[in-house]
C-alpha cells in the first residue's frame, strides 16, 4: 500500500477510506484468517502509524464485515488448528499456530492502547473472547443491536484472550469481571451497554455510516488536548498491560 492511498484502498482483505476526519479500516475476510497471516496482519498494523502521522486523520474506526468475530468463524479456525487437546473444560495446550494468533492479536491490542489519536471500534453481531477483548483497549465501542459478546473461551477450554481479563475489571470490577469470565453465557447489546462495556448502541441498518456519524463529534476536539488527555488517561494502563502479556506468554510456554 503506497503513503498516497493507504485510506483510499480495498481488496479482499481490508477496505480503508477517509470521512471528515475519521479512517474507517474494515476488516472483509475470514477475520482469525487475516489476523494471523504475517503480511496481511502486518498491513493492517502499519495503518495505525499512517492514521498517526496523517494530519488529515483525526480518528480511526475498526470494523469488520457482520459474521467474521462470530462463534461459527472461532469454532472453524479453533478446530481446523486442533488447538484445544485433552479434556474440555480442564487446562489446555496451544498449537503453534493458535498462539501465533494470540501474539498477533496483543500486538493490535497495543497498537489500540497505544494510538495517539481517538480509536473507536464497531461491532456487529456474535463477538468473541479475543476481538471483544481486544475492542476494550480502544476509546469508544458501538455495538449494534444484533450484537452480543459470547464467552466462547468456555466452550473451549481456552483461557480468555485478547487482553480480556486485563481490560474487563477495569470496567465492571473484579467480581462482576470474574463472573463474566468464568460464565458461558452470552451478554447481549443492552446488558453491555448498561455495564459500560459499550458506548452506545446503534441500529443494524446502515451501522458503519451511523458508526462514522456517532464518532464525528468527538473529532472537533483540538489534537493536543486528544494527545495529552490520552497519555496521562493510559499512563498506567500501558506499563500494566506489558506485565500483563509478560505473564501470558508464561502461561503460553
Amino acid at each position: 500500500m503506497s503513503q498516497t492511498n493507504e485510506f483510499d484502498f480495498e481488496d479482499q482483505s481490508l477496505k480503508t477510506y477517509l470521512s471528515d476526519g475519521i479512517a474507517v479500516v474494515r476488516i472483509q475476510a475470514d477475520s482469525f484468517g487475516t489476523l494471523s497471516d504475517v503480511a496481511e496482519s502486518g498491513r493492517f498494523l502499519a495503518l495505525f502509524h499512517a492514521a498517526e502521522v496523517n494530519n488529515q486523520v483525526r480518528a480511526l474506526l475498526l470494523l469488520s464485515k457482520p459474521g467474521w468475530f462470530s462463534d461459527s468463524e472461532y469454532e472453524k479456525f479453533i478446530c481446523h488448528e486442533e488447538a484445544v487437546l485433552g479434556q474440555p473444560g480442564q487446562a489446555t495446550h496451544l498449537k503453534a499456530q493458535v498462539v501465533h494468533h494470540i501474539n498477533i492479536l496483543n500486538r493490535i491490542v497495543t497498537q489500540i492502547a497505544d494510538f495517539k489519536k481517538i480509536c473507536a471500534v464497531g461491532l456487529q453481531q456474535s463477538v468473541v473472547t479475543p476481538f471483544f477483548g481486544a475492542s476494550l483497549a480502544a476509546d469508544f465501542r458501538f455495538a449494534s443491536l444484533d450484537m452480543a459478546f459470547s464467552p466462547a473461551h468456555c466452550r473451549h477450554g481456552l483461557h480468555p484472550t485478547g487482553a480480556l481479563p486485563y481490560f474487563l475489571p477495569r470496567y465492571v470490577g473484579q467480581g462482576k469481571a470474574a463472573e463474566i469470565l468464568f460464565k458461558d453465557m452470552p451478554l447481549d447489546a443492552a446488558t453491555l451497554l448498561a455495564l459500560g462495556l459499550v458506548s452506545e448502541v446503534l441500529p443494524t441498518d446502515d451501522f458503519e455510516r451511523r458508526c462514522v456519524e456517532a464518532l464525528r463529534p468527538w473529532c472537533v476536539l483540538p489534537g493536543e488536548v486528544i494527545l495529552s488527555s490520552k497519555l496521562l488517561l493510559n499512563h498506567a494502563n500501558r506499563l500494566g498491560l506489558k506485565r500483563y502479556f509478560d505473564t501470558e506468554a508464561a502461561l503460553l510456554h
